[in-house]
Protein backbone atom coordinates (compact mmCIF):
# COMPACT_ATOMS: atom_id res chain seq x y z
CA UNK A 1 0.00 0.00 0.00
CA UNK A 2 1.29 3.42 -0.92
CA UNK A 3 2.15 5.94 1.76
CA UNK A 4 -0.67 8.36 2.51
CA UNK A 5 -1.24 11.44 4.60
CA UNK A 6 -2.12 10.50 8.16
CA UNK A 7 -5.82 10.80 8.93
CA UNK A 8 -5.25 12.81 12.12
CA UNK A 9 -3.41 15.58 10.28
CA UNK A 10 -6.20 16.30 7.81
CA UNK A 11 -8.93 15.81 10.40
CA UNK A 12 -7.29 18.30 12.77
CA UNK A 13 -7.06 20.78 9.92
CA UNK A 14 -10.74 20.31 9.04
CA UNK A 15 -11.76 20.83 12.68
CA UNK A 16 -9.77 24.07 12.83
CA UNK A 17 -11.53 25.30 9.72
CA UNK A 18 -14.95 24.34 11.11
CA UNK A 19 -14.26 26.14 14.40
CA UNK A 20 -14.05 29.41 12.47
CA UNK A 21 -17.74 30.15 11.73
CA UNK A 22 -18.30 31.41 8.19
CA UNK A 23 -22.06 31.50 7.69
CA UNK A 24 -23.03 33.02 4.35
CA UNK A 25 -23.65 36.78 4.46
CA UNK A 26 -22.22 37.21 7.97
CA UNK A 27 -19.10 38.87 9.36
CA UNK A 28 -17.67 35.38 9.90
CA UNK A 29 -17.73 34.75 6.17
CA UNK A 30 -15.98 38.08 5.53
CA UNK A 31 -13.23 37.41 8.09
CA UNK A 32 -12.65 33.71 7.36
CA UNK A 33 -9.89 34.37 4.78
CA UNK A 34 -7.69 35.70 7.61
CA UNK A 35 -8.08 32.38 9.47
CA UNK A 36 -7.38 30.34 6.34
CA UNK A 37 -4.35 32.38 5.33
CA UNK A 38 -2.91 32.06 8.83
CA UNK A 39 -3.31 28.28 8.70
CA UNK A 40 -1.76 28.03 5.25
CA UNK A 41 1.26 30.11 6.27
CA UNK A 42 1.98 27.67 9.09
CA UNK A 43 3.05 25.12 6.49
CA UNK A 44 6.86 25.05 6.15
CA UNK A 45 6.98 25.97 2.46
CA UNK A 46 4.53 28.85 2.74
CA UNK A 47 6.20 30.16 5.92
CA UNK A 48 9.27 30.70 3.71
CA UNK A 49 7.19 32.01 0.78
CA UNK A 50 4.25 33.93 2.28
CA UNK A 51 3.94 35.95 -0.92
CA UNK A 52 2.48 32.88 -2.66
CA UNK A 53 -0.66 33.13 -0.52
CA UNK A 54 -2.95 36.08 -0.85
CA UNK A 55 -6.53 37.17 -0.68
CA UNK A 56 -8.31 39.01 -3.48
CA UNK A 57 -11.26 41.29 -2.66
CA UNK A 58 -14.32 40.59 -4.80
CA UNK A 59 -14.94 43.66 -6.88
CA UNK A 60 -18.18 45.44 -6.07
CA UNK A 61 -19.09 43.13 -3.18
CA UNK A 62 -20.81 45.20 -0.48
CA UNK A 63 -19.95 42.63 2.18
CA UNK A 64 -16.21 42.90 1.62
CA UNK A 65 -15.72 39.20 0.87
CA UNK A 66 -12.48 37.81 -0.52
CA UNK A 67 -11.17 34.84 -2.45
CA UNK A 68 -8.05 33.09 -1.10
CA UNK A 69 -5.32 31.77 -3.41
CA UNK A 70 -2.32 29.62 -2.52
CA UNK A 71 0.17 28.75 -5.26
CA UNK A 72 2.37 25.65 -4.95
CA UNK A 73 4.94 25.94 -7.77
CA UNK A 74 6.97 23.25 -9.48
CA UNK A 75 8.64 22.64 -12.82
CA UNK A 76 6.82 23.17 -16.07
CA UNK A 77 3.59 24.88 -17.02
CA UNK A 78 1.09 22.15 -16.08
CA UNK A 79 -1.24 23.19 -13.28
CA UNK A 80 -4.17 21.64 -11.44
CA UNK A 81 -6.59 23.88 -9.58
CA UNK A 82 -8.09 22.61 -6.31
CA UNK A 83 -11.17 24.70 -5.59
CA UNK A 84 -13.87 24.91 -2.95
CA UNK A 85 -16.12 27.25 -0.99
CA UNK A 86 -15.64 28.22 2.63
CA UNK A 87 -19.08 29.59 3.48
CA UNK A 88 -21.61 27.45 5.36
CA UNK A 89 -25.34 27.63 6.02
CA UNK A 90 -26.76 28.88 9.34
CA UNK A 91 -27.02 26.82 12.50
CA UNK A 92 -30.69 27.35 13.40
CA UNK A 93 -31.49 23.65 12.91
CA UNK A 94 -29.33 22.65 15.89
CA UNK A 95 -31.79 24.01 18.48
CA UNK A 96 -30.36 23.69 22.01
CA UNK A 97 -27.12 22.30 20.54
CA UNK A 98 -26.52 25.41 18.44
CA UNK A 99 -23.71 26.71 20.72
CA UNK A 100 -21.73 23.56 19.80
CA UNK A 101 -22.43 23.55 16.06
CA UNK A 102 -18.87 24.67 15.23
CA UNK A 103 -17.16 22.40 17.78
CA UNK A 104 -17.26 18.93 16.20
CA UNK A 105 -15.88 16.95 19.13
CA UNK A 106 -18.09 18.58 21.76
CA UNK A 107 -21.07 18.39 19.42
CA UNK A 108 -20.58 14.66 18.93
CA UNK A 109 -20.63 14.02 22.68
CA UNK A 110 -23.65 16.25 23.29
CA UNK A 111 -25.56 14.74 20.39
CA UNK A 112 -24.95 11.22 21.65
CA UNK A 113 -26.08 12.21 25.14
CA UNK A 114 -29.28 13.73 23.78
CA UNK A 115 -30.02 10.81 21.46
CA UNK A 116 -29.37 8.27 24.22
CA UNK A 117 -31.85 10.02 26.51
CA UNK A 118 -34.69 9.81 23.98
CA UNK A 119 -36.99 6.80 23.94
CA UNK A 120 -38.56 7.07 20.49
CA UNK A 121 -35.96 7.84 17.86
CA UNK A 122 -36.84 8.45 14.23
CA UNK A 123 -35.06 6.44 11.54
CA UNK A 124 -32.74 9.38 10.81
CA UNK A 125 -31.94 9.76 14.51
CA UNK A 126 -31.21 6.04 14.82
CA UNK A 127 -28.76 6.27 11.93
CA UNK A 128 -27.14 9.38 13.40
CA UNK A 129 -26.73 7.66 16.77
CA UNK A 130 -25.22 4.59 15.11
CA UNK A 131 -22.81 6.71 13.05
CA UNK A 132 -21.60 8.71 16.04
CA UNK A 133 -21.25 5.66 18.29
CA UNK A 134 -19.12 3.96 15.67
CA UNK A 135 -16.87 7.06 15.47
CA UNK A 136 -16.86 6.54 11.69
CA UNK A 137 -18.44 9.99 11.25
CA UNK A 138 -17.77 13.39 12.77
CA UNK A 139 -20.51 16.07 12.90
CA UNK A 140 -20.52 19.86 12.72
CA UNK A 141 -21.76 22.72 10.61
CA UNK A 142 -19.51 22.84 7.57
CA UNK A 143 -17.72 19.61 8.45
CA UNK A 144 -19.25 17.98 5.38
CA UNK A 145 -20.22 21.02 3.32
CA UNK A 146 -17.44 21.68 2.71
CA UNK A 147 -14.48 22.30 4.98
CA UNK A 148 -13.36 18.68 4.95
CA UNK A 149 -12.99 19.06 1.20
CA UNK A 150 -10.86 22.16 1.68
CA UNK A 151 -8.75 20.33 4.27
CA UNK A 152 -8.19 17.40 1.90
CA UNK A 153 -7.15 19.80 -0.88
CA UNK A 154 -4.70 21.56 1.42
CA UNK A 155 -3.30 18.22 2.60
CA UNK A 156 -2.71 17.07 -0.97
CA UNK A 157 -1.02 20.39 -1.81
CA UNK A 158 1.23 20.21 1.28
CA UNK A 159 2.29 16.69 0.35
CA UNK A 160 3.11 17.90 -3.16
CA UNK A 161 5.27 20.69 -1.70
CA UNK A 162 7.32 18.18 0.31
CA UNK A 163 8.76 16.81 -2.93
CA UNK A 164 12.08 18.50 -3.72
CA UNK A 165 11.98 17.62 -7.40
CA UNK A 166 8.35 18.27 -8.25
CA UNK A 167 6.82 18.55 -11.70
CA UNK A 168 3.72 20.62 -12.16
CA UNK A 169 1.96 23.29 -10.14
CA UNK A 170 -1.05 23.34 -7.81
CA UNK A 171 -3.26 26.37 -7.33
CA UNK A 172 -5.55 26.15 -4.31
CA UNK A 173 -8.50 28.55 -4.25
CA UNK A 174 -11.21 29.01 -1.62
CA UNK A 175 -14.23 31.18 -2.34
CA UNK A 176 -17.24 32.55 -0.44
CA UNK A 177 -20.97 32.57 -1.18
CA UNK A 178 -21.53 29.21 -2.85
CA UNK A 179 -24.54 28.77 -0.56
CA UNK A 180 -25.89 32.12 -1.76
CA UNK A 181 -25.33 33.11 -5.36
CA UNK A 182 -21.75 31.97 -6.11
CA UNK A 183 -20.34 35.50 -5.93
CA UNK A 184 -16.91 34.10 -5.10
CA UNK A 185 -16.62 31.65 -7.98
CA UNK A 186 -18.01 34.14 -10.49
CA UNK A 187 -15.14 36.46 -9.56
CA UNK A 188 -12.66 33.59 -9.42
CA UNK A 189 -13.33 32.55 -12.99
CA UNK A 190 -11.78 35.73 -14.40
CA UNK A 191 -9.09 35.57 -11.72
CA UNK A 192 -8.09 32.05 -12.79
CA UNK A 193 -7.82 33.11 -16.41
CA UNK A 194 -5.61 36.08 -15.50
CA UNK A 195 -3.46 33.97 -13.15
CA UNK A 196 -2.72 31.44 -15.87
CA UNK A 197 -1.66 34.19 -18.28
CA UNK A 198 0.48 35.91 -15.66
CA UNK A 199 2.36 32.74 -14.68
CA UNK A 200 2.40 31.05 -18.10
CA UNK A 201 0.39 28.09 -16.80
CA UNK A 202 -1.72 25.52 -18.57
CA UNK A 203 -4.60 24.20 -16.51
CA UNK A 204 -4.77 20.43 -16.87
CA UNK A 205 -7.94 20.34 -14.74
CA UNK A 206 -9.94 22.10 -12.10
CA UNK A 207 -10.98 19.79 -9.26
CA UNK A 208 -13.91 21.05 -7.22
CA UNK A 209 -13.85 19.68 -3.68
CA UNK A 210 -17.55 19.73 -2.80
CA UNK A 211 -19.18 16.98 -0.73
CA UNK A 212 -21.78 14.40 -1.70
CA UNK A 213 -24.35 12.67 0.48
CA UNK A 214 -25.05 8.97 0.86
CA UNK A 215 -27.46 7.39 3.32
CA UNK A 216 -25.83 3.99 2.88
CA UNK A 217 -22.30 2.67 3.01
CA UNK A 218 -20.77 5.29 0.73
CA UNK A 219 -21.17 3.35 -2.50
CA UNK A 220 -22.77 6.38 -4.18
CA UNK A 221 -20.87 9.07 -2.29
CA UNK A 222 -17.37 7.78 -3.04
CA UNK A 223 -17.23 9.14 -6.56
CA UNK A 224 -15.52 11.32 -9.10
CA UNK A 225 -18.25 13.47 -10.63
CA UNK A 226 -17.68 14.43 -14.26
CA UNK A 227 -20.28 17.20 -14.37
CA UNK A 228 -23.01 18.94 -12.39
CA UNK A 229 -26.76 19.31 -12.77
CA UNK A 230 -28.52 22.45 -13.96
CA UNK A 231 -30.80 24.21 -11.49
CA UNK A 232 -33.86 26.17 -12.53
CA UNK A 233 -36.50 27.85 -10.39
CA UNK A 234 -39.59 28.16 -12.59
CA UNK A 235 -42.61 29.81 -11.00
CA UNK A 236 -46.33 29.72 -11.56
CA UNK A 237 -48.84 32.27 -10.32
CA UNK A 238 -52.33 30.78 -10.36
CA UNK A 239 -54.87 33.56 -10.88
CA UNK A 240 -58.39 33.11 -9.57
CA UNK A 241 -61.72 34.88 -9.73
CA UNK A 242 -62.29 36.23 -6.19
CA UNK A 243 -65.70 35.79 -4.59
CA UNK A 244 -67.12 35.96 -1.08
CA UNK A 245 -66.36 32.79 0.85
CA UNK A 246 -70.06 32.42 1.53
CA UNK A 247 -70.69 32.04 -2.20
CA UNK A 248 -67.59 30.10 -3.33
CA UNK A 249 -69.07 28.92 -6.63
CA UNK A 250 -69.46 32.53 -7.75
CA UNK A 251 -65.71 32.61 -8.29
CA UNK A 252 -62.63 30.42 -8.58
CA UNK A 253 -60.20 29.98 -5.71
CA UNK A 254 -56.64 29.68 -7.10
CA UNK A 255 -55.65 27.68 -4.04
CA UNK A 256 -57.28 24.57 -5.52
CA UNK A 257 -55.22 24.90 -8.71
CA UNK A 258 -52.06 25.35 -6.69
CA UNK A 259 -52.94 22.32 -4.55
CA UNK A 260 -53.55 20.10 -7.58
CA UNK A 261 -50.28 21.38 -9.05
CA UNK A 262 -48.37 20.73 -5.81
CA UNK A 263 -49.71 17.20 -5.57
CA UNK A 264 -48.59 16.48 -9.13
CA UNK A 265 -45.08 17.91 -9.00
CA UNK A 266 -43.79 17.64 -5.43
CA UNK A 267 -41.08 14.95 -5.20
CA UNK A 268 -42.43 13.36 -8.40
CA UNK A 269 -39.43 12.20 -10.41
CA UNK A 270 -41.69 11.39 -13.38
CA UNK A 271 -43.47 14.74 -13.52
CA UNK A 272 -40.98 16.54 -15.78
CA UNK A 273 -40.96 13.65 -18.27
CA UNK A 274 -37.33 14.19 -19.24
CA UNK A 275 -35.46 11.06 -20.24
CA UNK A 276 -32.54 10.02 -18.05
CA UNK A 277 -29.26 10.34 -19.96
CA UNK A 278 -27.48 7.63 -17.98
CA UNK A 279 -29.25 4.51 -16.66
CA UNK A 280 -29.34 4.50 -12.88
CA UNK A 281 -28.48 8.20 -12.61
CA UNK A 282 -31.34 10.56 -11.78
CA UNK A 283 -31.29 14.10 -10.40
CA UNK A 284 -33.30 14.75 -7.23
CA UNK A 285 -37.01 15.23 -8.00
CA UNK A 286 -38.69 18.67 -8.11
CA UNK A 287 -39.61 20.34 -4.84
CA UNK A 288 -41.67 23.47 -4.15
CA UNK A 289 -39.61 26.11 -2.32
CA UNK A 290 -42.19 28.95 -2.23
CA UNK A 291 -45.94 28.56 -1.83
CA UNK A 292 -47.92 31.62 -0.80
CA UNK A 293 -50.50 34.26 -1.56
CA UNK A 294 -49.86 37.95 -1.07
CA UNK A 295 -52.40 39.06 1.51
CA UNK A 296 -51.02 40.22 4.84
CA UNK A 297 -54.35 40.33 6.69
CA UNK A 298 -57.53 38.31 7.08
CA UNK A 299 -60.15 38.74 4.36
CA UNK A 300 -63.36 36.79 3.82
CA UNK A 301 -62.86 37.07 0.07
CA UNK A 302 -60.99 34.33 -1.78
CA UNK A 303 -57.36 35.12 -2.56
CA UNK A 304 -56.73 36.59 -5.99
CA UNK A 305 -53.55 34.64 -6.76
CA UNK A 306 -51.21 32.00 -5.40
CA UNK A 307 -47.49 31.78 -6.12
CA UNK A 308 -45.41 28.60 -6.37
CA UNK A 309 -41.70 28.41 -7.18
CA UNK A 310 -40.28 24.97 -7.90
CA UNK A 311 -36.69 23.82 -7.52
CA UNK A 312 -35.79 21.71 -10.56
CA UNK A 313 -32.43 19.96 -10.84
CA UNK A 314 -31.93 18.46 -14.26
CA UNK A 315 -29.44 16.88 -16.65
CA UNK A 316 -31.15 18.80 -19.47
CA UNK A 317 -29.03 21.75 -20.58
CA UNK A 318 -31.77 23.56 -22.54
CA UNK A 319 -33.97 25.60 -20.14
CA UNK A 320 -36.65 26.00 -22.82
CA UNK A 321 -37.33 22.25 -22.84
CA UNK A 322 -37.71 22.23 -19.05
CA UNK A 323 -39.99 25.26 -19.27
CA UNK A 324 -42.22 23.55 -21.83
CA UNK A 325 -42.62 20.51 -19.56
CA UNK A 326 -43.37 22.80 -16.64
CA UNK A 327 -46.09 24.61 -18.62
CA UNK A 328 -47.69 21.28 -19.48
CA UNK A 329 -47.94 20.40 -15.76
CA UNK A 330 -49.41 23.83 -14.99
CA UNK A 331 -51.99 23.52 -17.79
CA UNK A 332 -53.03 20.08 -16.62
CA UNK A 333 -53.34 21.25 -13.00
CA UNK A 334 -55.45 24.25 -13.97
CA UNK A 335 -57.78 22.23 -16.18
CA UNK A 336 -58.16 19.46 -13.59
CA UNK A 337 -58.90 21.95 -10.83
CA UNK A 338 -61.65 23.57 -12.93
CA UNK A 339 -63.17 20.15 -13.54
CA UNK A 340 -62.98 19.41 -9.83
CA UNK A 341 -64.83 22.61 -8.96
CA UNK A 342 -67.58 21.70 -11.45
CA UNK A 343 -67.90 18.27 -9.82
CA UNK A 344 -68.17 19.79 -6.37
CA UNK A 345 -70.73 22.34 -7.52
CA UNK A 346 -72.85 19.48 -8.90
CA UNK A 347 -72.52 17.55 -5.65
CA UNK A 348 -73.54 20.62 -3.67
CA UNK A 349 -76.54 21.13 -5.99
CA UNK A 350 -77.73 17.61 -5.28
CA UNK A 351 -77.45 18.17 -1.55
CA UNK A 352 -79.44 21.41 -1.72
CA UNK A 353 -81.82 19.98 -4.31
CA UNK A 354 -81.51 23.12 -6.37
CA UNK A 355 -79.33 24.36 -9.22
CA UNK A 356 -76.06 26.10 -8.35
CA UNK A 357 -75.11 28.62 -11.00
CA UNK A 358 -71.47 28.59 -12.05
CA UNK A 359 -69.47 30.47 -14.64
CA UNK A 360 -68.19 28.53 -17.61
CA UNK A 361 -64.48 28.79 -17.03
CA UNK A 362 -61.74 28.47 -19.62
CA UNK A 363 -58.07 28.43 -18.72
CA UNK A 364 -55.16 30.45 -20.08
CA UNK A 365 -51.42 29.95 -19.57
CA UNK A 366 -49.44 33.16 -20.04
CA UNK A 367 -45.66 33.32 -20.21
CA UNK A 368 -44.05 36.13 -18.23
CA UNK A 369 -42.80 38.03 -21.26
CA UNK A 370 -46.37 38.15 -22.62
CA UNK A 371 -47.71 39.37 -19.26
CA UNK A 372 -45.14 42.17 -19.23
CA UNK A 373 -45.97 43.08 -22.83
CA UNK A 374 -49.68 43.40 -22.04
CA UNK A 375 -48.99 45.56 -18.99
CA UNK A 376 -46.55 47.79 -20.90
CA UNK A 377 -49.23 48.52 -23.51
CA UNK A 378 -51.39 50.00 -20.76
CA UNK A 379 -48.66 51.75 -18.74
CA UNK A 380 -45.34 52.08 -20.59
CA UNK A 381 -42.36 51.62 -18.26
CA UNK A 382 -44.38 49.85 -15.57
CA UNK A 383 -42.11 46.80 -15.46
CA UNK A 384 -39.01 48.86 -14.71
CA UNK A 385 -40.85 50.80 -11.99
CA UNK A 386 -42.12 47.62 -10.35
CA UNK A 387 -38.69 45.99 -10.51
CA UNK A 388 -37.13 48.95 -8.67
CA UNK A 389 -39.91 48.99 -6.07
CA UNK A 390 -39.67 45.22 -5.48
CA UNK A 391 -35.90 45.39 -5.06
CA UNK A 392 -36.32 48.12 -2.45
CA UNK A 393 -39.04 46.14 -0.64
CA UNK A 394 -37.20 42.77 -0.62
CA UNK A 395 -33.50 43.57 -1.16
CA UNK A 396 -32.27 40.12 -0.07
CA UNK A 397 -34.94 37.95 -1.72
CA UNK A 398 -35.24 37.88 -5.48
CA UNK A 399 -38.01 35.29 -5.36
CA UNK A 400 -40.15 37.61 -3.24
CA UNK A 401 -39.33 40.35 -5.73
CA UNK A 402 -40.55 38.08 -8.51
CA UNK A 403 -43.93 37.44 -6.91
CA UNK A 404 -44.43 41.11 -6.06
CA UNK A 405 -43.79 42.15 -9.65
CA UNK A 406 -46.06 39.50 -11.17
CA UNK A 407 -48.80 40.20 -8.63
CA UNK A 408 -48.81 43.91 -9.50
CA UNK A 409 -48.58 43.36 -13.25
CA UNK A 410 -51.77 41.29 -13.24
CA UNK A 411 -54.02 44.31 -12.74
CA UNK A 412 -52.22 46.41 -15.34
CA UNK A 413 -52.40 43.57 -17.88
CA UNK A 414 -56.06 43.00 -16.98
CA UNK A 415 -55.62 39.26 -16.50
CA UNK A 416 -58.68 37.32 -15.39
CA UNK A 417 -58.80 33.89 -13.82
CA UNK A 418 -58.73 31.01 -13.96
CA UNK A 419 -55.33 31.48 -15.53
CA UNK A 420 -51.68 30.99 -14.74
CA UNK A 421 -48.53 33.03 -15.28
CA UNK A 422 -45.31 31.07 -15.75
CA UNK A 423 -41.72 32.25 -15.77
CA UNK A 424 -38.35 31.98 -14.03
CA UNK A 425 -37.09 33.30 -10.70
CA UNK A 426 -33.38 33.49 -9.82
CA UNK A 427 -31.09 31.68 -9.46
CA UNK A 428 -30.29 29.79 -12.64
CA UNK A 429 -27.34 27.41 -12.63
CA UNK A 430 -26.08 26.05 -15.92
CA UNK A 431 -25.32 22.39 -16.44
CA UNK A 432 -21.61 21.55 -16.23
CA UNK A 433 -20.01 18.75 -18.20
CA UNK A 434 -16.83 17.64 -19.89
CA UNK A 435 -16.30 18.41 -23.56
CA UNK A 436 -16.86 15.18 -25.50
CA UNK A 437 -14.04 15.94 -27.96
CA UNK A 438 -11.53 18.01 -26.00
CA UNK A 439 -11.58 15.86 -22.87
CA UNK A 440 -11.36 12.31 -24.24
CA UNK A 441 -7.72 11.95 -23.20
CA UNK A 442 -8.37 13.54 -19.82
CA UNK A 443 -11.25 11.17 -19.14
CA UNK A 444 -9.06 8.16 -19.99
CA UNK A 445 -6.44 9.36 -17.50
CA UNK A 446 -9.02 9.85 -14.74
CA UNK A 447 -10.61 6.44 -15.35
CA UNK A 448 -7.24 4.70 -15.30
CA UNK A 449 -6.04 6.46 -12.14
CA UNK A 450 -9.27 5.74 -10.25
CA UNK A 451 -9.07 2.07 -11.25
CA UNK A 452 -5.46 1.95 -10.08
CA UNK A 453 -6.39 3.64 -6.79
CA UNK A 454 -9.21 1.16 -6.20
CA UNK A 455 -6.83 -1.76 -6.75
CA UNK A 456 -4.22 -0.33 -4.39
CA UNK A 457 -6.62 0.43 -1.56
CA UNK A 458 -9.36 -2.13 -2.06
CA UNK A 459 -11.86 0.66 -2.71
CA UNK A 460 -14.84 1.04 -5.04
CA UNK A 461 -14.71 4.69 -6.02
CA UNK A 462 -16.76 5.16 -9.17
CA UNK A 463 -17.08 7.70 -11.94
CA UNK A 464 -20.50 9.35 -11.99
CA UNK A 465 -21.71 11.68 -14.75
CA UNK A 466 -23.27 14.45 -12.67
CA UNK A 467 -22.90 15.90 -9.20
CA UNK A 468 -26.54 15.76 -8.01
CA UNK A 469 -26.68 19.21 -6.36
CA UNK A 470 -25.94 22.74 -7.47
CA UNK A 471 -22.29 23.67 -7.22
CA UNK A 472 -19.70 26.17 -8.38
CA UNK A 473 -18.91 23.76 -11.22
CA UNK A 474 -21.73 25.45 -13.14
CA UNK A 475 -19.60 28.58 -13.46
CA UNK A 476 -16.32 26.79 -14.09
CA UNK A 477 -17.52 24.57 -16.95
CA UNK A 478 -20.93 25.82 -18.09
CA UNK A 479 -22.66 23.94 -20.87
CA UNK A 480 -25.00 26.72 -21.96
CA UNK A 481 -25.61 28.74 -25.11
CA UNK A 482 -26.29 32.42 -25.67
CA UNK A 483 -29.80 31.44 -26.82
CA UNK A 484 -30.46 29.63 -23.53
CA UNK A 485 -29.29 32.63 -21.48
CA UNK A 486 -31.51 34.97 -23.48
CA UNK A 487 -34.51 32.67 -23.01
CA UNK A 488 -34.06 32.68 -19.22
CA UNK A 489 -33.79 36.48 -19.31
CA UNK A 490 -36.95 36.81 -21.39
CA UNK A 491 -39.04 34.80 -18.94
CA UNK A 492 -37.62 36.34 -15.75
CA UNK A 493 -39.40 39.05 -13.78
CA UNK A 494 -36.14 39.73 -11.90
CA UNK A 495 -32.97 39.46 -13.91
CA UNK A 496 -30.04 37.51 -12.51
CA UNK A 497 -27.61 40.33 -13.23
CA UNK A 498 -24.60 38.12 -13.86
CA UNK A 499 -26.12 35.57 -16.24
CA UNK A 500 -23.73 36.74 -18.96
CA UNK A 501 -20.78 35.69 -16.80
CA UNK A 502 -21.46 32.11 -17.90
CA UNK A 503 -20.19 33.09 -21.32
CA UNK A 504 -17.31 35.32 -20.18
CA UNK A 505 -13.67 34.31 -19.61
CA UNK A 506 -14.03 30.67 -20.70
CA UNK A 507 -11.36 28.56 -19.02
CA UNK A 508 -11.28 25.84 -21.70
CA UNK A 509 -10.25 23.15 -19.23
CA UNK A 510 -11.92 20.03 -17.83
CA UNK A 511 -13.68 20.38 -14.48
CA UNK A 512 -14.58 17.51 -12.15
CA UNK A 513 -15.70 17.17 -8.54
CA UNK A 514 -13.77 14.99 -6.09
CA UNK A 515 -14.83 15.52 -2.50
CA UNK A 516 -15.78 13.81 0.76
CA UNK A 517 -19.04 12.06 1.47
CA UNK A 518 -21.34 12.06 4.45
CA UNK A 519 -24.91 12.63 5.47
CA UNK A 520 -27.49 15.38 6.04
CA UNK A 521 -25.75 18.53 4.90
CA UNK A 522 -27.61 21.71 5.88
CA UNK A 523 -29.29 19.74 8.70
CA UNK A 524 -28.35 19.30 12.35
CA UNK A 525 -27.07 15.79 11.57
CA UNK A 526 -24.49 17.06 9.06
CA UNK A 527 -21.51 14.73 9.35
CA UNK A 528 -18.60 13.50 7.27
CA UNK A 529 -17.14 10.01 6.90
CA UNK A 530 -13.75 10.25 8.60
CA UNK A 531 -11.67 7.61 6.81
CA UNK A 532 -12.69 8.64 3.32
CA UNK A 533 -12.43 12.40 3.92
CA UNK A 534 -9.21 12.48 5.89
CA UNK A 535 -7.23 9.48 4.62
CA UNK A 536 -8.36 8.32 1.19
CA UNK A 537 -9.43 11.63 -0.33
CA UNK A 538 -6.11 13.50 0.16
CA UNK A 539 -4.30 10.52 -1.34
CA UNK A 540 -6.66 10.36 -4.31
CA UNK A 541 -6.30 14.10 -4.97
CA UNK A 542 -2.51 13.86 -4.78
CA UNK A 543 -2.43 10.94 -7.19
CA UNK A 544 -4.80 12.59 -9.67
CA UNK A 545 -2.67 15.74 -9.70
CA UNK A 546 0.55 13.80 -10.09
CA UNK A 547 -0.87 11.70 -12.93
CA UNK A 548 -2.11 14.77 -14.79
CA UNK A 549 1.27 16.51 -14.42
CA UNK A 550 3.09 13.60 -16.04
CA UNK A 551 0.48 12.68 -18.66
CA UNK A 552 2.02 14.80 -21.39
CA UNK A 553 5.66 14.57 -20.36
Amino acid sequence: MKKKIEIDDTQALAIRLVRAPSVTNTSGESSFPDVLISILREQPFFSLHPELIHDVPIEGDSKGRRNVLAFAPGKGSSCVVLAGHYDVVDTNAYGVLEPFAFDPEALSKRMLQMLSSKTNLSSSELLLKKDLESTAFIPGRGMLDMKSGLAAGIAAMVRFLKKDDRTGNILFIAVPDEEGSSTGMKAAKKMLSDFADEHALHYEAIINLDASVDSGDGDEGKAVFLGSVSKLLPFVVFVGKPAHAGSPFDGFNPVIASAVFAREIECNSDSMNIRALVPGEEPPPPSILYYREMRNRYDVTMPADVFCAVNILTFEKDPEKVFDHFKTIVQKALDNSISLIYERASAFSRKKNEHVTMYKFSSEIIEFHELAKRAERVVPGILDRLQRFAEKSFPEDKVQQTFKIVHELLSYAQIEGPSAIVGFAPPFYAKAQLDSERDQGFLSIIKDEVMSFNRDYGESIKLRPYFPGISDMSYLAPSVSREAIEFVKKESAVLQSDLDKYLESPLDTPVINVGPWGREYHQNGERVHRHYAFSLLPELLFRLCNRLFHANN
